[in-house]
């Protein structure tokens, strides 16, 4: 991290890479910063916010221990819910689009150390994210082709 941090600073030295960063960081923050400021000011937004961000991962909590169930792993869901916000906590820092891998062996190590046995933990993690990774993009796909063909998008 200190070597990445380095080069950071070097890179910020040199002025055409230096204006090149900050051209594209005020772009992107210029039309961040008023959406976000609406949102900040309107109580009932941020509730809506909090509420939305609370209830997914809730469900995704509940779809994960139902995965151990079914596959006769035995903990708790408090356990559950421990290991499913530490591993998405991993798979956010991860480089991988939707913490692909990171998540899967967060998850799967996670159940393990719990004391859910391996082969259990691997097949629940497995059904977990076909359910909430992979098959969500079936619908997805169908929408968007809908809204395309009926010029929505």
């Amino acid at each position: 991290m200190l070597a990445v941090a380095v080069l950071i600073v070097i890179l910020l030295g040199v002025p055409p890479v230096r204006r090149m960063v900050t051209r594209r960081l005020k772009s992107l923050f210029s039309n961040v910063v008023p959406r976000l400021l609406d949102v900040l000011q309107s109580p009932r937004k941020i509730a809506e916010g909090f509420g939305g961000i609370l209830c997914l991962s809730l469900t995704f909590v509940v779809c994960l221990y139902a995965c151990v169930r079914a596959f006769g792993g035995d903990t708790s869901f408090t356990t559950v819910a421990v290991v499913y916000l530490t591993a998405n906590a991993i798979g956010s820092a991860a480089p991988t689009p939707g913490g692909l891998g990171a998540v899967e062996a967060s998850l799967a190590l996670g159940l393990t150390v719990a004391g859910v046995p391996a082969e259990f933990a691997t097949s629940s993690v497995l059904l977990y994210r076909l359910l909430t990774f992979w098959l969500p993009v079936l619908p997805g796909w169908a929408s968007f082709t809908y809204l395309q063909r009926h010029e929505a998008l």
